[in-house]
């Protein structure tokens, strides 16, 4: 088994292997919530209670009923109050109408949605809410949905099970929406009339309300007789929550969005006065908002919101001296489904809301019994003490209805309220069951994977020489027989121990269902762990010299410690939420250490040549290393160092300092454009600068890349200036469409690839055309003999002495320097104009980090052999940079913070491929360039073929073992902390991240081993077709 250890691309499969066994944890630790697939119907009523019968449907029936829902999305508890609505305080005073302290369950979690140019805009960028889709989901169901739910449902698919509105549908009730467009792809074909306003694009706070409020003159206006025109009317309002998200809840806008939907409540309420049918008004928020804006926690602002109740007639609320109890956004669902006089849908897990029950006592506990009957059936377990209760309870309702003692019936409405409390978070509790059994393989997993990953990032760094191993002498030659033969032996030990498992454990858990899927699940999991086995075996029988990690010096071993380090601070969930904290302190400490080591290495050669000390006088060169190093290095670190400093105040991320101002928050002030601007101009002017200076990497034939670069560099000019971003210097940019401005830029790209791959298989030098390069020493772009044809020498047809090699590695160098100037352009044209300036501020980083690192800087022997040192030192580095940057950015471990807003440059529409490619590359821009950068340093270093790919093999096993040893160690840490109280506020959105990071890895070494198979193809190529005829 030493080739698996051996092959260079084997720690990519591991890190497959690792991203699989991270979506095994997921399933298990998000798995989606068990929908029974109940349809109710009114026949379904139960006619007996204790084995007396009565006639379910007249008992349960309300009466005629209208139901008004008002969701006003963002509304707080406080905001209901005279000062801010009149109206609705008024009415909440003199007990005309209840108020309720709803709970929204966390997390409230904030997706972007609203597209606006302006940077608090730019942080609400399209914001909706994944937790709007869960809470539309309770309030519609009655039944709480999952965080996968959450996490799964961006494009609000429709909901399968049953709902308010498909019982009401059943019944024949009309019901009619306005507002957010989600409510129509949750609930299709169920609405009478409909408008739906999409939440995407949207740029004021009034336009989505607006569309809401046009349509209540005549939806509110009865019929000849009086009677309203529908049964079920739901009004989803906006404007608040975007007021919240972009300029926070103490925004001067509040107030006057606050008495605009108060006078949206009075004219409501004023038209179900005239109405000759019962109606009934609840106003309510999805959820509440921080006083910073947005929402993305458990905070008592976030999750605590109104829910108002207001009855026409005779109703008067019955808690005199405050607000209602504590309920649940589930109770709204059963609450509409009855006043509707429709059955409960088959999944609610809620109960009828206190005030709205009706007077009589019979019909009261009816309600009751179904409710708590229904819970009971849920939970399923018939031992429990709630269920004992609860048939209490029936035996009260029993005697009553047999004798009509009052007593008897107080005695049973005790008896079930006490049931459906004990029930409720029982019921909440199912929503997060987790598969313990698949948890536990997949951390076995990761941990096997990373042990192996160990195994070959420390066999890559043993030199050459111990790598080159044989069979020792007085041993047998292991044939290709004999290992397949002990591979299925360990197979089928590791597969034997794993079903024992699954059978003795009796675990419900789908992974060991032993169907077909799972069943393929399983073998691929024995299969995983049988050739991390062999490769750890092998390692540990290979690995002798680690001779060159003599050479790590102290600055190596802070890299070291840090890396590993960093991942056992998620024990806690404030450095969590505060990890940029983590890294600011890492990244610091790391600047200073190499500053104050390089200023004692030169004042200590000074203090040397002013004593004329032998050592000087014996090694001039010396002297001009020191100016290099004193004279150079030092001033530019020492700038690098103030860049980092601004870099760091640009953006305010995290959770506790969020809403402090930040240097993007006075940029993107009005008065301060201009100077938005020209950070704007500068950055896209330095990374066009950078793009230059690698071109000479490219084979820049008569200057066609320097031109491409120069297109795509004013495709970004006039995309921002036709955004608004930029004043037009000339022309009619403004009115250019973005679109296909965009389209030009992605056609100069792929065109500058092509064009790239088409010159080394020597097209062009059929026509004549050279290459022109910055050094002829760098550059050699073709294919050669060390002897030219007309000598009298016989070269075999199959062995003729190309410099395939030197042209390969040519090639990769220039498809790497490609690769790192697309990204930069890209990223350029997806950042936010305040945060351009971060895109050449990494490369600067990458250059001057790489150099103050390098191991030869003050001591360059040629005896010592640094290459693995370097390969260490450079690798961790860049990772510490992307990390660094990824924070800069102004992203932070909240879902929160997540911002589509760039996936949608240059769309027209909704396309979930493009927008999340786009919208994660822009995410994660400082790890990818980052990335880019090293191995472009990596392919520009080396002389040679072999050691490229040598530093490229050390390279991406140290990248793949950090990935995978933070995420085993995440994994467990979200294990055992999974029932702490912020498991679903904080631990859960970084497993989410840190998933999302893997796959970004997998591409980021998928993408390194792309580059070098195509230097193969593209050689064999050139030299099977292109020089045949030459030859």
């Amino acid at each position: 088994m030493l080739s698996w250890l051996q092959h260079r691309w084997t720690a990519l499969w591991l890190l497959i292997l690792a991203l699989s066994s991270l979506s095994l944890f997921l399933y298990g630790f998000f798995p989606l919530k068990y929908h029974s697939g109940k349809l109710a119907h009114i026949g379904d009523l139960p006619n007996y209670i204790d084995g007396i019968s009565v006639d379910g449907q007249t008992i349960y029936d309300p009466g005629e009923n209208t139901v008004v829902l008002m969701v006003i999305d963002g509304l707080r508890y406080d905001f209901v109050r005279e000062d801010l609505m009149p109206f609705t305080g008024e009415i909440v005073k003199n007990k005309t109408a209840c108020i309720y302290v709803c709970v929204a369950d966390p997390p409230t979690v904030t997706m972007p949605r609203i597209k606006s140019p302006e940077r608090k805009r730019e942080k609400a960028q399209w914001r909706r809410t994944i937790n709007f889709w869960r809470d539309i989901f309770a309030m519609m169901t009655g039944s709480v949905s999952t965080f996968a739910d959450v996490a799964l449902n961006f494009g609000a698919p429709a909901v399968q099970g049953d709902s308010v509105l498909r019982v009401a549908a059943n019944r024949g009730r009309k019901s009619i929406m306005y507002g957010d467009d989600t409510w129509l792809r949750l609930f299709p074909g169920l609405w009478s009339e409909s408008d739906g306003t999409t939440s995407f694009f949207v740029t004021d706070y009034t336009e989505v309300d607006n569309n809401v409020t046009r349509h209540l003159d005549k939806v509110l206006t009865p019929d000849e007789k009086n009677k309203p025109t529908f049964d079920f009317l739901v009004l989803h309002y906006l404007g608040l929550d975007h007021i919240g998200h972009l300029e926070g809840a103490n925004s001067p806008k509040i107030k006057p969005k606050l008495l605009e939907m108060d006078e949206i409540v009075k004219k409501i309420y004023t038209a179900m006065q005239k109405w000759d049918r019962t109606g009934v008004l609840m106003i309510g928020g999805d959820h509440g908002m921080r006083d910073a804006g947005g929402h993305g926690g458990s905070s008592p602002a976030e999750v605590l919101v109104p829910l108002v109740v207001v009855k026409t007639g005779d109703n008067a609320c019955p808690y005199k001296l405050g607000p209602g109890p504590a309920i649940s956004q589930v109770d709204i669902a059963p609450t509409i489904a009855w006043l509707l006089n429709a059955p409960i849908p088959g999944d609610s897990s809620g109960t009828i809301l206190p005030s709205l029950m009706p007077a009589d006592i019979r019909q009261q506990l009816y309600l009751l019994h179904l409710v708590t009957a229904q819970n009971a059936k849920q939970l399923g377990d018939y031992d429990a003490e709630y269920y004992k209760t609860y048939l209490r309870a029936d035996k009260q309702f029993g005697h009553f209805l047999l004798t009509g003692q009052r007593s008897a019936a107080n005695i049973a409405k005790e008896f079930y309220q006490a049931a459906l409390h004990e029930m409720a978070p029982r019921l909440t509790g199912t929503a997060t069951d987790f598969d313990l059994f698949a948890l536990l393989a997949a951390i076995l997993l990761l941990y096997v994977i990373t042990a192996a990953l160990i195994c070959v990032t420390l066999y890559s760094l043993q030199p050459e020489a111990s790598r080159k191993t044989s069979v020792p002498l007085g041993r047998h030659k292991v044939t290709k027989l004999s290992k397949l033969i002990a591979f299925v032996v360990m197979f089928s030990i590791i597969g034997l121990a794993l079903g024992l498992s699954c059978v003795i454990s009796e675990t419900k858990s789908q992974y060991c269902s032993f169907n077909a899927l799972w069943s393929l699940a399983l073998l691929a999991t024995c299969t995983a762990l049988t050739v991390c086995y062999f490769i750890i075996k092998t390692a540990i029988e290979k690995i002798k010299d680690m001779s060159p990690l003599r050479e790590l010096n102290a600055i190596d071993y802070l890299l070291i410690i840090g890396t590993l380090l960093h991942a056992f601070s998620f024990f806690g969930t404030s450095f969590i939420e505060e990890e940029h904290m983590t890294w600011y302190y890492f990244w610091n400490t790391l600047m200073f250490f190499i500053l104050m080591r390089t200023l004692v290495v030169v004042v200590m050669y000074v203090s040397k040549k002013l004593t004329n000390a032998t050592e000087v006088q014996e090694k001039p060169h010396l002297q001009q290393r020191m100016n290099t190093v004193g004279l150079d290095l030092v001033p530019k670190w020492v700038l690098l160092i103030a860049l980092h400093r601004y870099l760091r105040t640009m953006n305010q991320t995290g959770d506790r300092w969020l809403f402090l101002p930040d240097t993007a928050d006075w940029l993107n002030a009005p008065e301060n454009s201009y100077y938005l601007q020209l950070h704007l101009v500068i950055g896209t002017l330095a990374t066009f600068a950078i793009c230059l200076w690698n071109v000479g990497y490219m084979n820049n034939i008569m200057l066609i890349h320097t031109g491409f670069t120069t297109v795509a560099t004013l495709c970004i000019f006039c995309y921002r200036c036709s955004s608004g971003a930029l004043p037009a210097a000339f022309l009619d940019v403004e009115s250019w469409d973005p679109v296909h401005i965009v389209n030009i830029f992605w056609g100069v790209l792929f065109a500058q690839f092509v064009f790239e791959i088409l010159t080394y298989t020597g097209i062009f030098k059929k026509c004549g055309l050279r290459p022109y390069s910055r050094t002829e020493s760098i550059n050699n772009f073709e294919y050669t003999k060390p002897k030219a044809k007309h000598e009298d020498i016989f070269y075999d047809k199959m062995e003729e002495p190309w410099n395939l090699d030197a042209v390969k590695l040519n090639l990769a160098r220039s498809m790497s320097h490609i690769m790192l100037n697309d990204l930069l352009l890209i990223i350029t044209l997806l950042m936010r104009p305040h945060n351009v300036i971060m895109v050449p501020s990494i490369y600067f980083t990458s250059v001057l980090t790489i150099k103050c690192l390098d191991h030869k800087l003050l001591d360059p022997r040629p005896s010592r052999q640094t290459e693995v040192a370097d390969s260490i030192g450079q690798t961790l580095a860049h990772i510490w940079i992307g990390s660094l940057f990824f924070f800069y950015q102004g992203n932070s471990n909240s879902l929160a913070s997540v911002d589509l807003g760039s996936g949608y440059v240059g769309l027209r529409e909704y396309s979930a491929a493009l927008v999340a490619a786009r919208m994660g590359l822009h995410a994660y821009a400082g790890p990818a360039l980052a990335g880019a950068a090293l191995f472009c340093h990596l392919a520009a270093a080396h002389a040679r073929w072999h050691g490229y790919l040598q530093a490229v093999w050390r390279a991406i096993s140290i990248i793949a073992f950090h990935r995978v040893y933070q995420v085993t160690l995440y994994c467990m840490i979200a294990l055992l902390f999974r029932r702490h109280l912020f498991v679903w506020t904080v631990f859960s959105p970084k497993l989410l991240y840190d998933f999302v990071a893997c796959v970004f890895s997998v591409q980021a070494v998928a993408t390194i081993a792309q580059i070098v198979a195509l230097t193969h193809v593209t050689s064999w190529i050139a030299k099977t077709i292109t020089y045949k005829t030459s030859l």
